[in-house]
């Protein structure tokens, strides 16, 4: 592999096997005691680690419409007849794979977590979704219906198996923690509890944010999956293929499926087709929508199932709303945490924290899970936890930072007239190299000092704060802004300017100026929402001036006193972003007027 998207394509392979089989890492369970304590990442004295050993069967299981999935039964020793839970995990990415002779799969690896899962009694089944893997079948969308209905399917086949005692609960990030929303919505009776990881609600929300085709993400992802699912043994991307099931002694099965896996869906190639939300697209004679695929579509299916679920989430995870978003629209019995991470990291005791849950959910074991307030998330900047009985945070007080002459940012809103800024798009700019966008495909974000990436943008900055100001919740542009074209991207990025004059991302929202007409949201809590509809595009007028509304991903994060807070605009995010490019390159009027009075709204918490 050569150049750039080798480098990427290496590194999604490497963090892919990270994902599937070392995150999150650590599930110990510290020391044991006679003392009972249950809270977030401490649990003592209410079960305990008591089955040492385990042991790994694999098999076909057959699907209502005769596909074969391939899945692993990894169960500990016990006496014999004894019942246990099952903890189901659905994966695109090889339920168990072979290097040199040896398997490797989600509970040999090192420090696995699903390892200490089933030392407290839990039976992992996990299975490579149809299509991929040693399953059979063939993709035409992602998140396909078929695909959704196998987990019913496997759920029914596992509480029939002698080791079950009918509790099922589903667990996993990302992808695995997507499809456990959607099997929710199947409404089987013995799913009991899922613990998703950085899961979408939104599906169209991800791929064309705000209008705008996340193309640094789909077309890595798009081509790592394709190398996948051919099964291909390249070591040095660390990519091997996946492992046979047991019945299959020569490997024909496996070659069989991965045949029909030659005719799967390219997701590049049908993201770029549907640029708006209502676009419908043929995919191998199948119709497909962006709503096929969504939970969000399923909500009322998933409150009906009556699952609980314990949702992780990361402020620099671009499901950051998505998370939050489930917790205040969902009438399920539900928790959330939410920290200061990406969709490469986790919570350190997130073994705890699953084990507390499953043994509430799956066990009946009373352990004061379901009486901590649902949501525990993470101020950055005083580096601290805190608990919450409610989203937005009802002590939140919107506070409107408006554009001032001198690239300020003031707390005082402007009067007269026709105040405003120019600024020429530089297509060169962008967000950072490696972004949240791009750990969702497995590439660990890092944002450098942007303070010369700034000079290419157009700021407002506050002067130095007199006290600290915390910001917890979501953060709402208010951009009135000509352009001479009769379209654009806008990007806006909310950062932190030290004493030194460092410049640190903290969070950042963006819109396609067609895409500006508001609708209601469909869920909680109630945020600007531009439909993307295609009846619903508008063309700027040149020199003509509009207002775009939308929200920047939401933060909790403390400015600290003498920092200065900042936001920037820009036009282009290279490598991250697909922006038209048109030359001479569009020039803006951002306006700062009593007429026009540009702002960022913040949720500050006194």
């Amino acid at each position: 592999m050569k150049g750039l998207k080798g480098k990427f394509l290496f590194r999604l392979m490497v963090s892919i096997c990270v994902i599937l089989f070392l995150f999150p890492m650590a599930f110990g369970c510290g020391a044991k005691t006679k003392e009972k304590i249950s809270r977030p990442g401490k649990y003592e004295g209410y079960s305990t680690e008591g089955y040492a050993d385990y042991f790994t069967t694999s098999q076909y299981v057959t699907m209502r419409d005769g596909v074969k999935i391939a899945v692993d039964i990894h169960r500990p020793v016990t006496e014999e007849g004894k019942k246990l839970p099952a903890i189901l995990i659905m994966t695109p990415y090889h339920r168990a794979s072979v290097e040199n002779g040896k398997v490797k799969d989600l509970v040999n690896a090192p420090n696995s977590p699903f390892r200490t899962v089933i030392s407290y009694g839990y039976v992992m089944v996990v299975a490579d979704v149809r299509g991929c893997g040693a399953s059979f079948g063939t993709r035409y969308t992602i998140f396909g219906p078929e695909e959704v209905r196998d987990g019913s399917d496997l759920i029914d086949w596992i509480v029939q198996q002698p080791w079950c005692d009918g509790n099922v609960g589903m667990a996993g990030p990302s992808y695995l923690g997507i499809i456990q929303f959607l099997n929710a919505a199947n409404k089987n009776p013995h799913l009991k509890c899922i613990l998703p990881i950085y899961a979408t609600l939104d599906l169209y929300s991800f791929v064309q944010p705000g209008g705008i085709f996340n193309n640094g993400f789909v077309d890595i992802y798009s081509m790592g999956q394709k190398i996948l699912d051919s099964n291909e043994d390249m070591p040095a991307a660390g990519i091997h293929p996946s492992k046979p099931v047991d019945e299959d002694k020569d490997g024909s099965m496996l070659r069989a499926a991965t045949a029909e896996h030659a005719n799967n869906y390219n997701m590049s190639s049908i993201a770029q087709q549907g640029r708006y939300r209502d676009d419908s697209i043929v995919s191998q004679g199948h119709t497909i929508t962006y709503a096929l695929s969504s939970p969000s579509t399923y909500l009322k299916q998933i409150e009906e199932s009556g699952v609980a679920i314990y949702n992780f989430g990361g402020w620099f995870d671009c499901y950051s709303r998505d998370t939050l978003s489930y917790q205040a629209t969902l009438s399920n019995k539900s928790k959330t945490l939410i920290g200061p991470y990406d969709h490469t990291e986790k919570f350190d005791d997130i073994a705890i924290e699953a084990v507390r849950f499953f043994d509430k959910y799956l066990k009946g074991i009373d352990n004061g899970i379901d009486s901590e307030p649902p949501i525990y998330y993470y101020v950055m900047g005083k580096n601290e936890w805190r608990f919450a009985n409610q989203w937005p945070l009802p002590e939140q007080v919107p506070t409107p930072y408006y554009f001032g002459p001198g690239n300020t940012l003031t707390l005082n809103r402007p009067s007269g007239s026709g105040a405003s800024d120019t600024y020429t798009v530089d297509y060169t700019t962008q967000s950072a190299s490696n972004t949240r966008w791009k750990a969702m495909a497995g590439i660990a974000s890092s944002y450098p000092d942007r303070a010369s990436e700034d000079k290419k943008c157009l700021t407002y900055t506050t002067p130095p704060l007199e006290s600290e100001l915390e910001v917890t919740g979501h953060p709402v542009l208010h951009l009135f802004v000509s352009s001479t074209a009769t379209d654009g991207d806008f990007f806006a990025y909310l950062e932190d300017v030290d004493e030194k004059g460092h410049v640190k991302y903290i969070t950042e929202g963006m819109l396609r100026a067609s895409n500006r007409k508001l609708s209601s949201r469909p869920w909680k809590p109630d945020l600007p929402f531009a439909s993307c509809n295609r009846s619903d595009a508008a063309n700027l007028v040149p020199g003509q001036v509009v207002e775009l509304v939308f929200d920047l991903l939401p933060t909790s994060y403390a400015f600290l006193k003498g920092h200065q807070l900042r936001i920037t605009l820009a036009g282009a995010d290279k490598g991250n972003f697909t922006t038209p490019v048109i030359s001479p390159p569009p020039t803006w009027k951002v306006f700062r007027d009593g007429v026009y009075a540009s702002y960022i709204e913040l949720p500050v918490i006194p």
